[in-house]
């Protein structure tokens, strides 16, 4: 058998001992996570080592910032519902 063909059944068992298979990031995907990235710069917050608040914290900046670019570039409202309020 063809070394292309052994790496491609290899990557099948990896993909299904993980659950799937994983395609990779489109444009989109790349600026939402520089977006999360750079609201933990903003905040000082490292999310491998942060705690559950602070996660929480960082994920909900993020989604509401991308929520709010999108609506800039679209100029169409999005229904995004608040996971807190001040």
């Amino acid at each position: 058998m063809s070394n292309q063909y052994n790496r491609e059944v290899e990557l099948d068992v990896l993909a299904e001992r993980a659950g799937g298979y994983v395609v990779c990031p489109d444009d989109e995907d790349i600026r939402f996570m520089n977006l999360f990235f750079e609201t933990c710069r903003r905040f000082g917050i490292e999310y491998t080592s942060a705690t559950k608040k602070e996660k929480c914290f960082v994920d909900e900046v993020t989604r509401l910032t991308w929520a709010r670019m999108l609506e800039r570039e679209s100029g169409v409202e999005q229904d995004v519902p608040l996971a807190f309020s001040a």
